[in-house]
């Protein structure tokens, strides 16, 4: 999760507070690459015999060990295996594979062609020792790569299209807040400011396990202070929280229109204005999203990068200096702002 905007206080801006591999590893029928089975043996899960994997391509990068699988009859899959490493995980993480099949799952009926499809997911398989989520894969170079590529118009109708899709997304509604797995397991929360006030735990502890330097008692004392205005929000709309990030965002060949969005490993039952496309919104993201919050202002504290810079082992000293200049920022609007 990412914690929402601070420096706004009413209801909806409170809750603001691959380098692909190079190659390709060509399968045989009668393959004797030591990891051919587990994939020979998800494909055997789900397609007759006469269905054939023919390619595998590692995809760097990633949390989970993620790989396109190319087949016979020209489909062409994602899968992520559940990880097996002692590697540190925030605690979001534990269960971000379970959340994005949740996910796509139920977003399979809007039958929206930016969303990949949901093939299957087995949380065990003791053929394999792991469990692992299988998706439709989605074709071409992501937001990040070609930014410096695309023309003022194109720009504008991409911002179009995701202001449609999290405004689709956010139609999915349920009975209680939290994260995914929770409330289909029955204990969501039954309001937003609680469901937020746990999400916003979570992250601190987990900053906290890494000796993350952070101004803890502060952000403690403005969350406190200004949570009721949380209670402005009642529905829980689908949202995820990672949508319109720039890695995440696939556009087509030509680099001119939007071709899908493919991590939803963040999803949870929330306020749709928490999603990171919020944080600097165009004209045009409203155009298609269909609505203008009253406020704003969706500048976005963003220490969750810092967390995350820590458990992902990164160096990016910049992205790290740039968060921290926000969360000071914020604090300091907050500090001298008085609460209702």
């Amino acid at each position: 999760m990412r914690l929402p905007a601070l420096e706004n206080f009413d209801g909806q801006s409170m809750s603001k507070l691959s380098e692909e591999i190079n190659f390709a590893l060509p399968v045989h029928a009668h393959s004797t690459w030591p990891g051919v089975s587990r994939f020979q043996h998800v494909i055997r899960l789900l397609y007759p015999s006469t269905v054939q994997l023919r390619n595998v391509q590692p995809l760097p990068g990633h949390l989970h060990s993620l790989y396109l699988m190319k087949l016979s009859n020209e489909n062409e899959l994602i899968v992520k295996f559940a990880l097996l490493s002692a590697a540190p995980l925030m605690r979001r993480e534990r269960f971000s594979l379970e959340t994005e099949a949740l996910a796509l799952d139920l977003l399979k009926q809007t039958a929206n062609p930016f969303i990949p499809q949901f093939i299957h997911y087995a949380p065990e398989d003791s053929s394999l020792g792991a469990g692992f989520f299988l998706r439709q894969y989605v074709k071409g170079p992501s937001l990040l790569e070609s930014e410096h590529r695309l023309c003022p118009q194109a720009r504008k109708d991409i911002e179009q299209d995701l202001g449609l899709l999290v405004n689709e997304i956010g139609q999915n509604v349920s009975t209680a807040f939290g994260p995914l797995t929770k409330v289909a397991a029955g204990t969501g929360s039954p309001s937003w400011r609680q469901s937020f006030i746990l999400l916003f735990e979570e992250v601190l502890r987990d900053a906290e396990d890494m000796f993350i330097h952070l101004p803890y008692s502060q952000l403690r004392e403005q969350l406190c202070r200004f949570a009721s205005t949380l209670d402005e929000i009642t529905v829980p709309r689908l949202t995820v929280i990672n949508f319109g990030r720039p890695s995440d965002i696939l556009l087509d060949s030509d680099c001119k229109q939007l071709s899908g969005v493919s991590d939803f490993s963040t999803a949870i039952w929330g306020d749709v204005l928490m999603a990171e496309v919020f944080e600097e919104p165009s004209e045009a993201l409203f155009t298609g999203f269909g609505s203008i919050p009253s406020n704003g202002q969706f500048q976005t504290v963003r220490f969750l990068l810092i967390v995350e810079l820590y458990y992902r082992n990164r160096t990016d000293d910049v992205t790290e200096m740039h968060a921290r200049r926000k969360l000071t920022d914020a604090l300091q609007h907050l500090s001298t702002t008085e609460a209702e």
